[in-house]
């Protein structure tokens, strides 16, 4: 009876340790992969951005560069103990009229980030830390949604993080497999007061189209991005393709006149390749990794 009694109980430590073991695997896989990342994003039209910075720094675009940080930038990385060349795994984005919300994995060292807070004026209850922004309007709010996860928002509510605590809708759309995207719905297009100023300056001839879908990664020569974007009507769509095309050869006109002889990122859009199926319209740029490195010195 003794032998069966203590065979139980240790039948039953099991079943519990193996019960915790399995909640624990599960917390923490609960936002594992980039699409778990991106149902946490507010359910709203917005344009959202994807970047595995894991797979860039294998492919050697984020290695440490010898030219100085921007000032702004390393007081953060000093105060904060974070740099994303080194503790950035992935990020995924919304842009919208609500705000920008952004969902990250990495390393995190939760106490300096709570005290960089404090420290900027800002403070912290529970989990959630809140900072003022540079307007009156850009309210900085953050936390921890794992211990490797941070979710953040900037908005005109200081609470919109906690938006970020709970996934908000399932994917019905297919997610891209490429490091880097940025897909931006045809409503946020139509209102383009909702997106940063550099998306809006990038996608200023495109607002007329119904979706834009624009990505970036390793390609058989060297970094290859692609536009894709669906345009409203036929006419619409030639149209596009028209500019797309002027805009190239103006471009690589500019780059010869020049004759400098170095790969700007002017020469790689007078260089792009562009198609057209009925209404939608495709662009493809080979892109130099010395260009990427240029583009992001100092940041």
């Amino acid at each position: 009876m003794r032998r069966r009694i203590t065979i139980g109980i240790l039948a039953s430590a099991m079943v519990l340790i193996g019960l915790a073991v399995w909640l624990n695997v599960r917390r923490s896989s609960g936002l594992s992969s980039q699409v778990d990342l991106l149902s946490r994003l507010p359910n709203e039209p917005a344009a959202v951005l994807s970047i595995d910075f894991t797979i860039l720094r294998r492919a050697g675009l984020l290695n440490a560069h010898n030219i100085p940080l921007e000032p702004e930038y390393k007081k953060f990385v000093d105060g904060a103990g974070f740099d994303y060349h080194r503790d950035l795994d992935s990020v995924v984005a919304s842009f919208s009229g609500a705000g920008e919300f952004f969902v990250a994995r990495g390393h995190f060292d939760w106490v300096k980030l709570r005290n960089y807070a404090i420290k900027q004026g800002g403070s912290c209850y529970d989990q959630l830390c809140r900072v003022q922004g540079s307007t009156p309007e850009r309210r900085i709010s953050f936390l921890p949604l794992r211990d490797n996860v941070i979710g953040l928002a900037v908005s005109t509510d200081d609470l919109a993080a906690t938006r970020l605590r709970t996934p908000n809708s399932a994917l019905t759309s297919q997610v891209p497999d490429t490091p880097v995207w940025l897909s931006v719905s045809g409503q946020v297009l139509s209102h383009p007061g909702a997106l940063p100023e550099g998306i809006r300056v990038a996608l200023s001839g495109l607002m007329e189209t119904d979706r834009v879908l624009l990505t970036a990664g390793p390609g058989p020569h060297g970094i290859e991005a692609h536009l894709e974007t669906t345009c409203r009507t036929l006419d619409g769509a030639r149209t596009l393709e028209s500019q797309l095309r002027t805009t190239a050869a103006t471009l690589k006109e500019a780059a010869t006149r020049n004759k400098t002889g170095d790969e700007t990122l002017a020469a790689v859009l007078s260089a792009g390749s562009f198609g057209r199926d009925a209404k939608k319209v495709t662009a493809t740029w080979r892109i130099d990794p010395a260009i990427i490195e240029g583009l992001t010195a100092g940041i």
